[in-house]
């Protein structure tokens, strides 16, 4: 029992150590969106980093699972016999509900700005669709124009 419990342990510590790294690759994108400049395949390369933390993630969440269904009923039985390392599991659930939380926090931050950093982008491609409209119907004006006579020319020489 105890070897299952150190597993658990272990795996909750994997887990801890897989979501500050996704908090860390999270705090880069939401950098790289400030910036002036966005680097898309920076940012690109962070979400696959992410993709594959979030793989892991499973893996270990997954193993957790069938190692904890093991064992559950022995816990609730003697809770008192396993009093420490149920206090380290329950303190490394709350690590990992804190970290689930950070890393939502930032996330909802990087979309609102990387949606303001679009929505500038999008307003930029107007705006020169416009002015370049703007100076297309300017030259075909231009180029339709026949020459004109003059209106008051004395046709009498």
């Amino acid at each position: 029992m105890t070897n299952e419990l150190q597993l658990l342990i272990e795996a909750l510590e994997k887990k801890k150590d897989v979501l500050s790294n996704i908090l860390a690759k999270s705090e880069e994108q939401k950098e790289l969106v400030g910036a002036p400049k966005l680097d898309m395949e920076q940012f690109d390369r962070l979400v696959d980093d992410k993709t594959d933390l979030l793989t892991q993630m499973e893996q270990i969440d997954q193993g957790f699972d069938m190692v904890y269904h093991r064992v559950k009923d022995e816990l609730v039985a003697n809770k008192q016999s396993y009093k420490t390392e149920i206090e380290r599991l329950q303190q490394l659930i709350k690590d990992t509900l804190d970290l689930g939380a950070q890393i939502h926090a930032t996330e909802v931050r990087t979309k609102d700005s990387m949606s303001n950093v679009l929505l500038a982008s999008r307003q930029e491609l107007v705006k020169k669709r416009v002015t370049s409209k703007s100076v297309m119907d300017y030259y075909k004006a231009n180029s339709q124009m026949s020459v004109m006579d003059p209106y008051f020319i004395d046709k009498k020489k």
